[in-house]
């Protein structure tokens, strides 16, 4: 199996042109190199315009192998020839479809490569730009770190060393500006194939981390149990990760019906007065984790997980980045797919994260636009239920939303702010997420809400209707479930051929695990996320930020995305599918495997060693993971990573090449006081590589450490800014403070990125605004409000054929709820 799919696709024919100038793969790479991955990935043909000389910061990093495989490469020298290599770019950018931006404004547009210069050669362009972040407090460089240390994200990770911030290890900015970046380039395409004519699309870091993290940023005026967890409190304590006598850990996960008692039983636990979700969230679960520790101490993981296999309970090993791609079932279900590398030969990379496969009869071959396969301008689309035209953007795309939890949620909430009109379908008793408000509020607002007993008399023939009105059907219930309750995809193509389907399931459809319930937790552990985060030879950090299950939503706006866009220029109905595993894997996908044979082959996989180099556990198999966090969860090496000063606050530094670490020693130097000029005696001339053993320690952290002890935090800071180092004062904040840093900063409310509205009981509600912008005509005004409980049950039935008479048949099955009577004087 291969990873090439260029040719073959929703978007084959679509031509793609990646920028990225003096950019760097540690401080910025899914940014710049996830967006063309994916269209990669539903079939564009990709060009990587990129530096030819790495950054310092980037030596022994191995991430792009990964991320440009299957990508021409042209290099250019845009240091030495800035003008030849922006003129590059523009040459490719007069016959490309969409073109990605990435770099710094003197880098893009003071060379001539801003969207009205780029629109006035091909106006058929779909240009997509990832720019610098930019606050109250000024602009920042692309360097995620220095973005993290700025907002405070730093605290909202539970240091092993409680009170002080922790190193992100997670790129979080960076994946969310990917994804971001991705969806406003299959936006632009959507609408070009009705019109013909190409748009911009712009988005940042800062935006990245907004899209990722809307379940922990919110602010309402009366808070509640769950928003004062979520949105005041770092969410609970206890991570539910155990040390197994090899040394290993174990990850549990209680979200399924009954398995916390069923668990409790199985440890011959006392059980729970209150259930699970009281417990977490009260700390109870603390007390009763010390006693569970204490018993997973006593087995190896291996057996644990085989005797743990079955239970309603659910537990997955905790690997390094890399490791889940020896994984059986990943290599199954095509996840972990095999690359030939011309310098480390076969290796093997993480695969598609979304698949677009047409159904059914196609209708007539497209009209191609002047810039690739768009329909001419003007030209009537074919397609299902709602097609919507020459609209802006989404306008007119009818979405039915039958997901739950997080991960579904965000996904078609993603389609709601480009104008699709997005219907949720929920329980009569309410969606089970309406209690765990953070959460439910991160993936519904913009949507009417339907609330429909499935299993009631007269459930189905309200479905059917809905779906013959939709162009998108979406949920991610586990798999099995959808058949059993109506809305699977037979039963939605027997009523709308050409609809648009989407699956996003857990694991997947097919494999050992398909069937299983998944969750957050439960990627952090199989994708490396909180194993890498933990540090050297230290427990596990799980992030307590459900950014796995807004990744998977983006992912599956972006599979959603192309699948409208494939039908609206080939016609036919689509198939989506993607996964919480893929998007988890997605995360720390810069890892790859060396010698571990191909994933095509059974029983190929196996366990292997954890390193940058080249040692291996016997298998011949090694893992390359990337930069390694130390123990001290301060960061990758001495010019990457947080350093506490003398005065106790902590300040982010980022040294991207060896110029700034020259201007880094004598900014130090002339503020140490007078007689400790010795202590930068050993200090390298050039910045060390990044740490690749885990556990390693560079001399060099020691000198400077040792050094900034002589100063205060923000006094550092503002020197090193001063000298041309980028650096960063460690916003020691709360989540309180946290929230206030993103939705309160004034640049963000000018420019819409924060939005207010009234969620009843919750009263003012403010929330990150959706983190993409486009033009260059307006984005279609959208809902702000978060709606509810089976608010827009009546009108969006009236609309699908049932009278008042019908729905009152329906309410007194038990299928809808009874609605309201009319006040006396007005129309029923």
């Amino acid at each position: 199996m291969t990873t090439e799919t260029t040719g073959q696709g929703p978007l084959a024919g679509i031509r793609v042109v990646e920028v990225a100038f003096g950019t760097s793969v540690v401080g910025a790479g899914l940014a710049g190199s996830l967006p063309g991955a994916m269209l990669r990935d539903f079939g564009a043909q990709v060009t990587r315009v990129r530096s030819a000389r790495r950054p310092a910061l980037d030596t022994g990093v191995e991430f792009a192998r990964v991320w440009d495989r299957g990508k021409e490469i042209v290099e250019v020298d845009d240091d030495a020839d800035p003008a030849g290599a922006a003129a590059t770019a523009a040459a490719l950018a007069r016959s490309a479809d969409v073109l990605f931006l990435t770099g710094a404004e003197e880098a893009i547009e003071r060379r001539g490569l801003g969207y009205p210069d780029l629109a006035r050669a091909n106006p058929a362009l779909v240009v997509v730009r990832t720019r610098p972040s930019y606050s109250a407090r000024g602009a920042l460089a692309d360097l995620e770190l220095l973005l993290a240390a700025r907002t405070g994200l730093l605290t909202q990770i539970r240091c092993h060393q409680p009170g002080r911030p922790a190193f992100a290890d997670l790129a979080i900015a960076s994946a969310g500006a990917g994804l971001t970046a991705t969806v406003g380039a299959l936006a632009g395409l959507y609408e070009r194939a009705a019109t013909g004519r190409g748009g911009w699309a712009e988005t940042s870091l800062a935006d990245g981390l907004r899209a990722l993290l809307p379940m922990i940023i919110g602010r309402v005026e009366h808070p509640s149990p769950t928003t004062t967890l979520l949105w005041k409190d770092q969410g609970p304590k206890e991570s539910l990760a155990y040390r197994c006598a090899d040394g290993e850990y174990i990850q549990l996960w209680f979200g399924a019906k009954g398995a916390y008692e069923e668990f409790l039983a199985y440890l011959g636990e006392p059980p729970s007065e209150r259930g699970y979700n009281a417990d977490l969230m009260s700390g109870a679960m603390v007390e009763r984790g010390a006693r569970w520790a204490a018993a997973f101490a006593t087995r190896p993981r291996a057996a644990w997980l085989a005797d743990l296999a079955g239970h309603n309970f659910r537990c997955e090993p905790v690997l390094r980045p890399g490791e889940a791609l020896l994984d059986d079932h990943v290599r199954s279900t095509g996840l972990a797919v095999g690359h030939d590398d011309p310098d480390r030969g076969r290796i093997t990379v993480l695969g598609p994260i979304a698949r677009v496969i047409p159904t059914g009869q196609a209708g007539p071959p497209s009209t191609a636009g002047p810039a690739g396969p768009a329909r001419a301008a003007g030209a009537p689309a074919p397609g299902g239920a709602g097609e919507a035209g020459a609209g802006r953007l989404l306008s007119g795309v009818r979405v039915l939303d039958l997901s739950a939890y997080l991960a579904g949620p965000v996904a078609t909430a993603v389609l709601a702010e480009l104008g699709a009109d997005v219907v949720k379908v929920e329980p009569v008793t309410g969606d089970i997420h309406r209690n765990m408000e953070p959460m439910f509020a991160a993936g519904q607002r913009g949507k009417r809400a339907v609330a429909l007993d499935l299993k009631a008399p007269g459930a189905a023939g309200v479905l059917a209707a809905l779906f013959r009105d939709s162009d998108v059907v979406h949920h991610n219930a586990r798999v099995g479930l959808a058949e059993r309750l109506g809305y699977d995809e037979a039963t939605v193509r027997a009523a709308n051929p050409d609809v648009v389907y989407c699956h996003a399931s857990g694991f997947g459809a097919t494999g050992p695990r398909a069937k299983l319930p998944a969750n957050d937790h439960l990627m952090q552990a199989l994708s490396g996320v909180e194993g890498s985060q933990g540090g050297a030879g230290q427990p596990p950090t799980f992030l307590v930020w459900g950014a796995i299950d807004s990744a998977s939503g983006w992912v599956a706006a972006c599979g959603l995305l192309a699948g409208l866009y494939a039908r609206r220029r080939d016609g036919g109905g689509q198939s989506v599918s993607t996964s919480l595993l893929g998007a988890g894997l997605m995360l720390k996908s810069g890892a790859f495997v060396v010698g571990a044979g191909d994933p095509a082959d059974p029983g190929a996989g196996g366990t292997a060693a954890t390193d940058s180099t080249a040692a291996t556990d016997g298998t011949g198999a090694t893992v390359i993971a990337g930069p390694a966090l130390d123990a001290g969860q301060t960061g990758y090496g001495a010019a990457y990573r947080i350093y506490q000063a003398g005065d106790g606050g902590w300040f982010a530094l980022a040294v991207p090449d060896a110029k700034t670490w020259g201007r880094l020693r004598d900014a130090v130097a002339a503020g140490l006081p007078a007689g400790r000029g010795s202590l930068l005696a050993n200090l390298p001339a050039t910045p060390p590589p990044l740490r690749a053993w885990p556990g390693e320690r560079q001399p060099a952290e020691e000198i400077l450490e040792a050094a900034f002890h002589e100063g205060g935090a923000a006094g550092w800071a503002a020197r090193l800014r001063a000298a041309g180092v980028p650096a960063e004062l460690v916003a020691g904040v709360d989540r309180s403070g946290f929230v206030a840093n993103i939705v309160d900063d004034p640049v963000d409310r000018e420019l819409g990125r924060t939005v207010a509205f009234d969620w009843g009981a919750r009263g003012l509600t403010e929330q990150p605004g959706f983190a993409l912008r486009l033009g260059p005509e307006p984005r279609p005004a959208v809902r702000v409000a978060i709606p509810g409980l089976g608010e827009h049950t009546a009108e969006v039935l009236e609309a699908a054929g049932f009278d008042a008479a019908a729905r009152a048949t329906l309410a007194a099955a038990g299928a809808i709820p009874v609605e309201a009577p009319s006040p006396v004087g007005t129309s029923g």
